[in-house]
């Protein structure tokens, strides 16, 4: 296999105080791969850095075989490293296609982009055809005029995927997905997570606090800790270490 993501020696401090230091960590094509740690572990810093949302101090960060370490948000996005957020970013008025076609036109650099968030663009056939591709892929097809507002959290941490596919991402970068889903509802977004990679190829790393996702969504994972790595590998043998269990996933209930 092929390393899509390669991120090492990655070090950032804030006001002098390292939040990651020395870390490092590896996806290959078409893997699932978990990065799980307590509160304040470095976890977000660490997705941040990988983004380009926050430059670092030390290291590199290589995707699909190229540096990409200087490289800018929209330039990192528009090469394939796509993204969803812990907390809810949606437009409450806009509908469930709009903000897909919004996604498109951003990926695409059609300069129409304010005209969307005026109400004024008009998608062109393509545009059109490849928001409804994924909101079938989706299974929000029936929702597609729906605004925002009327959908529940579920559907709209679908939105969000959806909306992260929009950019035919190589690597989806999921920041707490299950955050405030219930059991059912966790279960049924990591299905359609699991379905819409098999179709389309896809690599993820996941960030999350939900171990049981994590052990049944994830093959390797990650453990960091005050900043560095401390633990890697098949996700299994990970949860399972003492080490771990008791030293590094503080606050994480860790069923056996």
């Amino acid at each position: 296999m092929t390393a899509v993501l390669v991120a090492s020696g990655i070090t950032k401090k804030f006001a002098g105080i390292a939040a990651l230091i020395d870390a490092g960590l590896s996806v290959e094509e078409g893997e699932r791969v978990g990065l799980i740690g307590p509160n304040g572990a470095g976890k977000t810093t660490l997705f941040n850095c990988i983004l380009g949302v926050t430059p670092i101090d030390g290291g590199t960060v290589t995707f699909d075989g190229r540096d990409v370490t200087s490289d800018r948000v929209d330039q990192r996005a528009r090469a394939g490293i796509g993204r969803t957020f812990q907390r809810i970013e949606l437009f409450a008025d806009s509908t469930v296609l709009d903000h897909l076609l919004i996604a498109e036109r951003v990926r695409n650099g059609s300069g129409r982009f304010w005209k969307d968030l005026l109400g004024l663009g008009r998608p062109t056939a393509a545009e059109r055809e490849r928001a409804d591709e994924v909101l079938t892929l989706l299974g929000l097809e029936e929702l597609a005029a729906e605004p925002v507002e009327r959908l529940s959290l579920g559907q709209c941490r679908l939105l969000e995927v959806g909306r992260a596919l929009m950019t035919q991402p190589k690597l989806l970068l999921l920041d707490e997905p299950s955050s405030g889903l219930d059991r059912v509802e966790t279960a049924a977004l990591a299905a359609t997570l699991r379905e819409v990679q098999q179709q389309q190829g896809f690599a993820i790393l996941l960030v999350e606090h939900d171990v049981d996702l994590v052990r049944s969504f994830t093959t390797r994972s990650y453990v960091l800790d005050f900043g560095h790595i401390v633990s890697e590998g098949p996700t299994a043998e990970v949860l399972a270490s003492d080490v771990v269990r008791s030293a590094y996933l503080g606050d994480m209930e860790v069923p056996t």
